[in-house]
């Protein structure tokens, strides 16, 4: 855990806003707020808790506590950690949820049992994913299962145009694993992957968007500047307005592209993120 007068990398303004932890501008909150709810509509389908307690979920890299606020909202007892003390202030100012600032699993949390683990777009940032994994085994409960959702380096973006592709975010992405790589790491640990999935509402629109400016603008558009229209557009647009403008109508425009090349991935395994349903084996 760092000092407590530490500014992590996840505090500064490329990543969470001071003000309200916001990832992206202002008019797109609403709209992943509302995926939020829906992951955990999700994961509540699938948990099973036991008789003699509440189910019991942590979400490692929980963020502000988006997620976590709709389980606990529906009787779970939810457990988080984030590396940013900007989004632990922010999760206890709107939600009430209190998260341990920490980059590994903190004791006090990996002592108990849990009905499900969630790594969301998450695991990617671990610059020792062995250590997370190790303690993996004893954190689950009985019929319990992790969730891990990271971008998919194997995906269509990725061979588009890596440069652009939003899944690659050279600078906090230090971990980028293939599936193969990850169903190996947890095999050493008598885990496995039960289920895979290559569709994300919140994630394969965009990346599959980000990469094709990439792609047919060439170096017009990198990683940087296509994600200044999302979290910065009025400081994007005053620096580049044709670039921008071009990038929000391609939203539109590039929709006949997008959509068959999202469901052509979910069908074949090369789609915008990996979602890993993991249990004991």
């Amino acid at each position: 855990m760092p000092p407590a007068d530490a500014t992590t990398l996840y505090d500064t303004d490329d990543y969470y806003a001071a003000t309200d932890g916001a990832r992206l501008a202002a008019f797109l909150e609403p709209i992943t707020a509302w995926l939020d709810g829906r992951r955990a509509r999700r994961l509540l389908k699938e948990l099973r808790p036991p008789v003699d307690r509440p189910a019991r979920v942590l979400d490692v890299g929980a963020g502000t506590g988006g997620v976590l606020a709709r389980l606990r909202d529906r009787g779970v007892e939810v457990h988080g950690t984030t590396a940013s003390r900007t989004a632990a202030d922010v999760a206890a100012r709107r939600h009430g949820i209190s998260l341990h600032v920490a980059t590994d699993i903190p004791p006090e949390i990996a002592s108990l049992a849990f009905d499900a683990i969630t790594y969301w777009h998450v695991f990617e940032h671990l610059e020792d994913p062995e250590a997370h994994v190790a303690v993996w085994p004893r954190m689950l409960a009985d019929g319990g299962f992790l969730v891990i959702e990271v971008p998919n380096i194997d995906s269509i973006g990725v061979r588009l145009c890596r440069r652009s592709w939003l899944g690659s975010d050279p600078v906090h992405h230090v971990n980028m694993m293939s599936r193969d790589e990850i169903a190996t790491l947890v095999t050493r640990r008598g885990l496995q992957i039960e289920r895979t999935e290559a569709f994300s509402l919140k994630f394969s629109y965009v990346f599959l968007w980000s990469a094709l400016l990439g792609g047919l603008f060439g170096r017009a558009y990198d990683f940087d500047t296509v994600f200044d229209v999302l979290k910065r557009p009025l400081t994007s647009f005053r620096r580049r307005p044709l670039r921008t403008l071009n990038a929000v109508a391609a939203l539109v425009y590039l929709a006949p592209v997008i959509l068959p090349l999202a469901a052509w991935g979910c069908t074949t395994g090369r789609g915008e993120v990996l979602r890993l349903t993991i249990v004991r084996n």
